[in-house]
């Protein structure tokens, strides 16, 4: 099969494929309306977002800064979501309409605008193009999937989702096959045959001691090559090893260098994004108290909902980094019954609206040495068997005795993890595949570092007769 490219704008290639004279358009946003108008795949790409340009002189650097200025734009999603912003009502703007990304860069070179919005993939591709520079500011990430016709096959699209899917579970790199390489002849080394020789019974006594001479000025001859050549060999293995410190030199600096942008990073999530989501989320509480009108009620909740989940991603992400820069926890005694059972009481709101039952019948003490953040390890597992169990079941939870160590299963009747899934559900950014429920896998991925740092173990299976799903806790008992 052959692949042709149809160059167009975004307007045009969707038109195009409406009206069937392509059939397939990468990078488009995973939209309600994109969704209902096209048959998109569910598995993302890439995740873009708009980004805020100016000129490089400007003293725009912040999005207070944009007051009464001019901004370019092209209809796009992250133009939309900048103007529909609820926050943009108290700020007044001149919106300057482009006809692309291109046009936008050189109205803002030429100064025929203060500021542009682009999206970051195209930007970061053309920015050194232009004397701009883009400010801090991110609007309406968004997962960038495939579009095909509303009528396509489905099997097209379920075959570009294993396909990304593969490149994910790969590390993202794409293998070619290299061409064959061309074999050369080896040239090989054959001893010299010795030289035979005969002597005369009757030989004179000169010609035995020339005889003689010959062989042990041979074997000299042997032996200094022989030290010749472990002199050749030793003096390559000094080189070797000396370009192998350099390299390690090299790659321990690279790592140090690597482990402060993680700690940057890591610094990023706790305190530059935790905070502005906190200060959205006090707003929008507060315009849930005091707006009456339906529909604005309904965009609030909208966006206390997903303000939520950036929360929920941040703190997760933010915990992962935190406890992978671990190497040991501080214990103290604590039985698992009890923090089991703690658990279960702060998730009792979440039981009861899907009047989801728990069997937990446990008599005696269960004492373990433990950190207190088992307890998040409990409280992800429990709450994904209440997120993915059907309203009205029951979650089974039991504490096994298994000589020096305690194994706590949970069961649930939800529609299960398919075996090909099983073995990635632990990896950090990969989840199973759950209709409807979209998560970044950072979850599962915190359960199994805290549990690593507890030196125990946690495996995954199927429910009894197949139904459901049982996660398998082993944490050491407590030494007596």
């Amino acid at each position: 099969m052959e692949l042709e490219f149809v160059p167009g704008t975004l307007d045009r290639s969707l038109a195009r494929l409406d009206n069937g004279s392509i059939d397939i358009v990468p990078a488009i946003p995973f939209t309600p309306e994109m969704n209902e108008r096209f048959l998109l795949t569910t598995e993302a790409a890439f995740t873009d977002w708009g980004v805020v340009y100016t000129y490089s002189d400007s003293n725009i650097s912040s999005m207070n800064d944009l007051g009464g200025k001019r901004i370019a734009y092209y209809e796009d999603i992250f133009f939309e979501s900048f103007n529909a912003s609820p926050g943009n009502s108290n700020i007044s703007y001149t919106f300057v309409k482009g006809e692309n990304y291109q046009a936008i860069f050189e109205m803002i070179q030429n100064r025929d605008a203060d500021a542009g919005i682009i999206a970051r993939s195209y930007g970061n591709e053309h920015e050194s193009q232009y004397d701009v520079k883009k400010i801090s500011f991110v609007i309406s990430p968004t997962d960038m999937v495939f579009a095909l016709p509303k009528n396509a096959d489905m099997n097209i699209s379920i075959l570009i989702d294993e396909n990304i899917r593969q490149m994910v579970i790969e590390d993202g790199k794409i293998h070619y096959i290299t061409p064959e390489t061309e074999t050369t002849d080896l040239n090989t080394w054959e001893s010299p045959s010795w030289l035979k020789f005969s002597v005369s019974i009757g030989g004179g006594l000169l010609l035995l001691l020339v005889i003689l001479s010959l062989i042990l000025r041979n074997k000299v001859d042997e032996k200094t090559y022989e030290l010749n050549s472990k002199n050749r060999e030793l003096e390559v293995e000094i080189r070797e090893r000396k370009i192998a410190e350099e390299k390690l030199k090299q790659y321990s600096l690279e790592l140090k260098h690597s482990n402060e942008l993680k700690d940057l990073f890591t610094d990023i999530l706790r305190h530059d994004l935790i905070n502005p989501a906190t200060v959205i989320k006090g707003y929008v509480e507060y315009l849930m108290e005091v707006e009456t009108e339906t529909q604005k009620r309904e965009a609030a909740s909208a966006i206390e909902r997903n303000n939520k989940k950036l929360i929920y991603l941040i703190e997760n992400a933010a915990n992962l980094a935190k406890l992978e820069n671990m190497d040991e926890l501080d214990y103290e005694s604590l039985d698992l019954k009890e923090v089991i059972e703690e658990v279960l009481d702060n998730l009792k709101p979440k039981l009861d609206e899907k009047k989801i039952t728990v069997s937990f019948d446990q008599d005696g003490g269960y004492p373990a040495e433990l950190n207190a953040t088992i307890e998040d390890v409990f409280s992800n597992l429990i709450g994904n068997s209440i997120k993915y169990s059907p309203s009205g079941t029951t979650i089974a939870i039991k504490i096994n005795d298994h000589e020096d160590a305690w194994e706590v299963a949970i069961t649930d009747q939800g529609e299960g993890i398919p075996d090909t899934e099983k073995p990635y559900i632990f990896d950090r950014f990969k989840r199973a595949h759950k209709v409807n429920v979209k998560g970044s896998g950072l979850g599962l991925a915190i359960v199994k570092r805290i549990i690593e740092l507890h030196e125990g173990s946690i495996e995954v299976e199927d429910g009894p007769d197949g139904k459901g799903t049982t996660f398998k806790v082993t944490l050491k008992k407590e030494k007596i």
